[in-house]
């Protein structure tokens, strides 16, 4: 095992500048879904054997196990409240094992080549269950097979690097992305009604696979469903349009969207937190609120409240931003670590969390809490504070 983790080490700076480009050609242009597909991404989501819901999750303590383990957290970014919540809910979750050892966060900090020094580090420093966001996506799969093959225990959650899991790393585990694009598109195809209109889709980091999935449901949605006859989706064929998942940033794209569409009815996005930037930009432009879908988020929630009354299109919906999935990631890096089975599903379908058309479902602004707080985690309202001091 020492020589294999040395080995790992001493990968050269070469394989990590091929990587990097590797990661600009899954970035690049309308094949990027395609490539996804053809990598096996989509095929997750297709396997009912791994699908579930939150009815089967089980607790940790069920999976703590006697023998000491080393924990960590590679994120391929960490600049938004989505990273920062599950990161304390990561954190948390391993509270709960006085067995377990958390190691130094990593924040690859939207860099390909530092989410890949970032593994190899945590490697190094003797990591024995690792829980990673491969944004970067397929490109960071040869980074997580090296560490898996080094005996590390890699379980990457919600954005899909491609590979298999028991070649490439231990398990996937995330929430159904393709199901989620469903759900955002059939419920904008029904607000908008017979007439229809213009919607974009708005994703995160380029290359990420859960936007690309998410399109992948969107796309086929728009195809199959005759209440989408007249929705036109302004996104090229196959490719979200990018936003880091970063308000500013979203608010910069959208700014230059308004500037290109003279209307825009619709906007699919999957974060909250991001679109405050967006619904920033049409304000500022003096153009109408549109429908809108994402994930829960307090400020999201929060500026339908206040923006709701003088923007009657400004309709929305949320399914849950599910920073609980990390715990479930964890259990299966530990439960493998420690050789304890461990059935839980591995990719959930997440509900409807807020919905302004149902008012049994409308959302809560919590003014206690910061804007960015998800008011889906499993975290208390103090624990919520603290991820974002």
């Amino acid at each position: 095992m020492t020589s294999t983790r040395a080995r790992f080490r001493a990968r050269g700076s070469a394989a990590v500048l091929a990587l990097a480009l590797g990661v600009t050609a899954c970035a690049g242009g309308p094949g990027a879904a395609n490539n996804a597909t053809e990598g096996g991404v989509e095929a997750v989501y297709d396997n009912a054997a791994k699908i579930g819901d939150v009815s089967q999750l089980r607790p940790m303590s069920d999976f703590c196990g006697t023998k000491p383990v080393k924990v960590a957290l590679a994120d391929g970014t960490g600049d938004n409240a989505f990273r920062k919540t599950a990161r304390a809910e990561f954190e948390d979750e391993a509270a709960k094992c006085p067995n377990i050892t958390v190691l130094p966060y990593a924040d690859g900090q939207n860099n390909p080549q530092k989410a890949i020094s970032d593994i190899k580090a945590l490697v190094a420093q003797g990591v024995e269950a690792l829980v990673v966001f491969p944004d970067a996506g397929e490109a960071l799969l040869p980074t997580l097979r090296e560490a898996y093959k080094a005996g590390v225990q890699v379980v990457p959650w919600t954005a899909n690097p491609g590979g298999k899991p028991g070649v490439d790393y231990t398990a996937f585990v995330g929430h159904n992305t393709v199901n989620d694009g469903v759900t955002w598109t059939r419920w904008m195809c029904e607000s908008l009604g017979d007439k229809g209109g213009n919607v974009v889709f708005l994703g995160g980091t380029p290359g990420n696979t859960q936007s690309i999935t998410e399109m992948v449901g969107i796309e086929k949605e728009l195809k199959e469903n005759s209440a989408c006859a007249n929705v036109k989706l302004l996104n090229e064929p196959g490719k979200p349009i990018d936003t880091n998942w970063n308000p500013a940033q979203m608010q910069k794209v959208v700014a230059g969207l308004l500037t290109k569409y003279p209307t825009i009815d619709g906007v699919i996005t999957d974060s909250g937190d991001a679109s405050l930037g967006g619904i920033r930009a049409f304000l500022q432009a003096g153009r109408p609120l549109p429908k809108w879908t994402a994930n829960d988020n307090n400020g999201f929630a929060c500026a339908w409240k206040e923006n709701a009354d003088k923007n009657p299109t400004f309709q929305t919906v949320t399914v849950s931003a599910r920073t609980w999935i990390i715990r479930l990631a964890l259990r299966k890096a530990v439960a493998a670590h420690q050789g304890i089975k461990n059935d839980e599903p591995e990719i959930i379908n997440i509900p409807i969390f807020e919905n302004t058309l149902d008012k049994t479902k409308l959302p809560k602004c919590d003014p206690d809490l910061p804007a960015s707080a998800v008011l889906s985690s499993e975290l208390t309202p103090e624990q919520l504070k603290q991820a974002y001091s």
